[in-house]
């Protein structure tokens, strides 16, 4: 209950007075495993995003699938033992949505960076347990977003903007139903 208050306080625009955005931001395997297996995203982070990103704007992360990693690939990539690598391979970690970020700088173009823009972001929900891709795509409100049916793909892009009806329907599924 306490994100759907924050959501309706928040909702319609930034600290600058600018309408409020919503992004889905999207984590490889790279930024959520580790020798031991897999770790939380961090709390505060700087994260590549897109130029119209603003303070204030809600990110939804998601990471993205490790199906195609072998366990071969874990052990190497990451320095996990042969058995922290077959554990991990049979969680449903990936293809999921774990967390709800806030941007807390407007983006900045990067120089040294593998992308373009980036902007500070900070936790503000964690989803537990995250809610799976399946969720939403089992959700008939969802089906008219582009974005869903082209399968998150950003087409080029670092983040994928969400339109509020949908952002408003993954609120719904994030918030269970209403007692």
């Amino acid at each position: 209950m306490r994100l759907f208050s924050f959501w309706r306080s928040t909702r319609h625009t930034t600290s600058a007075g600018a309408p409020k955005r919503y992004w889905l931001f999207y984590a490889g395997p790279e930024n959520y495993l580790f020798e031991g297996g897999a770790c939380d995203l961090p709390r505060e982070t700087f994260w590549s995003c897109e130029r119209e990103t603003k303070r204030g704007d809600l990110i939804l992360v998601y990471r993205k699938s490790m199906d195609q990693l072998s366990v071969s690939y874990l052990v190497r990539q990451f320095g996990m033992s042969e058995d922290v690598a077959k554990r991990l391979k049979k969680t449903r970690i990936g293809k999921d949505f774990p967390v709800i970020w806030e941007a807390t700088s407007d983006a900045k173009r990067t120089m040294f960076w593998h992308w373009t823009y980036g902007c500070n972001t900070k936790e503000v929900q964690r989803i537990n347990p995250p809610l799976l891709l399946e969720a939403l795509k089992a959700k008939q409100q969802l089906k008219k977003w582009e974005g869903l049916r082209w399968n998150l793909q950003a087409r080029g892009r670092s983040a994928l903007e969400i339109p509020e009806f949908a952002w408003n329907s993954i609120n719904n599924l994030i918030q269970g139903p209403a007692s």
